[in-house]
């Protein structure tokens, strides 16, 4: 069965925005899109402006069960790491539970944002019934640590199990996430970078993230020295100093694809090697999490003039007032007026699937594709329809099984 919706306003992410556009579902994708033409059975969606689905790049779901961020605003970031410790502990036995009532809760609230793909930072234990929710696809990035050189065979196990999963939800792909620096050593890194090319799976780091990061590479000092050293992981050949993020960007850079997460330090030397590989490599800016630990202003403006792909991803609400990737956009929107808003929707779509490998399904409006779309009511003979999806909130349609009247409520 085909199903025909006539839209008033289509962003394809392929081209420019097509006004008046039927779109033809058949099953779960897209089979066609005709720029003119009038149905008799086409679902009247003229007052709509259509995207694809959107896609939040980088989040950690097991926090999703909380009302505030952890910590304080402007607080360190080993302090809030110190935080995040001490949250997962607290629940001791019941953690996996936990968890994956998070998860769950965390992929309903990306849902109820427009969004249809997440990359989950994931930890063990992991549930896999918790991302039982078809409507939303999970990259499922298991999180890597390994300083301990006693315990490295182990993680190295935990990384190929991940790698090679057999899902039993449709709605699943892997990746792996080696870390950070001062949790993961180069070893891991590459690991994760071998799985990656051989299964064709994404990776992403957290890189550049905060200055006690870049204290902790150049000179093996500061508060993460001091935090490794209370957890008795602190080793001089690890941190001998004289480091910098570029040396794990070029270690990324061989990967089937690798997402350097925040890069909020980001210096010319590193944008130029990421320019080198952006063939395969972006840049995950997830701007309130940004603002929240009062970083410096980020470098997307740089990123962007070198044609480095720039991402948006919530982070947690460990760090985020909530999983709203359009309140993400809103804010680059208003912290960096400068930038076009056509440059930023395929930050949300387009280049945030290209950086969890599903380009082929998500993030695009076009044949072949998943039907998955994000919608935003704008009127009739809107005068600046862009503009007016920035003011409006984005809502999730799965144009494979038609809508109801509840998706196309307007009050």
């Amino acid at each position: 069965m085909i199903r025909r919706y006539r839209v008033g306003w289509l962003f394809t992410m392929c081209g420019a925005p097509i006004q008046d556009a039927t779109v033809m579902v058949e099953d779960d994708r897209i089979v066609g899109i005709e720029e003119t033409g009038i149905w008799h059975d086409a679902v009247d969606l003229s007052q709509w402006a259509v995207m694809p689905a959107l896609v939040n790049a980088h989040t950690h779901l097991e926090f999703s069960n909380l009302k505030h961020p952890l910590g304080t605003q402007g607080m360190t970031f080993p302090q809030w790491i110190t935080e995040v410790i001490r949250y997962r502990q607290g629940f001791g036995e019941d953690l996996a539970v936990e968890k994956a009532q998070a998860i769950r809760h965390g992929l309903k609230q990306c849902a109820e944002h427009g969004v249809g793909v997440v990359g989950e930072i994931a930890t063990l234990p992991l549930m896999e019934v918790a991302y039982d929710r078809p409507d939303v696809q999970v990259v499922s990035m298991l999180e890597i640590l390994g300083l301990d050189p006693e315990r490295k065979e182990e993680r190295f196990g935990q990384a190929r199990e991940h790698a090679v999963y057999l899902w039993s939800h449709e709605n699943v792909t892997a990746g792996l996430s080696p870390h950070a620096p001062y949790s993961a050593g180069m070893g891991i890194v590459d690991e994760c970078v071998k799985l990656s090319r051989q299964y064709q799976l994404p990776l992403a780091m957290h890189l550049a993230e905060s200055l006690e990061e870049l204290e902790l590479l150049e000179k093996g000092t500061g508060p993460f020295r001091m935090m490794l050293e209370h957890m008795g992981l602190f080793r001089e050949e690890d941190f001998p100093g004289g480091k910098k993020p570029a040396e794990y960007i070029e270690h990324l850079a061989p990967a089937y694809r690798a997402m350097v997460v925040h890069g909020n330090y980001l210096s010319e030397p590193e944008i130029a090697l990421l320019k080198k590989y952006q063939e395969t490599m972006s840049v995950c800016y997830c701007p309130r999490t940004h603002a929240y630990f009062h970083h410096d202003r980020h470098p997307m403006e740089a990123l962007l003039a070198d044609g480095i792909r720039v991402v948006l991803g919530t982070d947690s609400r460990a760090s985020s007032p909530d999983l709203d990737l359009w309140a993400e956009l809103q804010h680059v929107a208003q912290t960096f007026p400068n930038i076009p808003a056509e440059q930023l929707l395929p930050m949300v779509t387009r280049d945030a699937a290209f950086a969890l490998g599903l380009e082929g399904s998500f993030g695009t409006i076009d044949a072949g594709q998943k039907a998955m779309a994000t919608a935003f009511h704008v009127g009739s003979d809107c005068p600046d329809v862009l503009s007016a999806m920035l003011a409006e909130r984005p809502r999730l349609w799965n144009l494979g099984v038609g809508l109801t009247q509840l998706d196309l409520a307007t009050a």
